[in-house]
């Protein structure tokens, strides 16, 4: 698997990892926290080989600097 997902039980937002580079940071004995407010608690969702698989269980859209952003 390439990709896996995580949800922030604080924000709500999604965060999507590479697995192999999950692995080594978990190896590393460090923590995954959310991206957007910074929160150690994390859900892993999904873990799949294709990334559009993934954003289609979200609705995203760009912002006006060009970002994607989850809706």
């Amino acid at each position: 698997m390439y990709y896996t997902s995580f949800k922030c039980k604080r924000c709500g937002k999604e965060v999507i990892l590479l697995t192999e580079q999950l692995n080594s940071t978990l190896k590393a004995g460090k923590y995954i926290s959310c991206s957007h407010c910074g929160s150690k608690s994390v859900l892993k969702e999904t873990e799949t080989d294709d990334l559009r698989e993934v954003m289609k269980a979200r609705k995203y859209k760009r912002n006006s600097h060009g970002a994607m952003e989850q809706i």
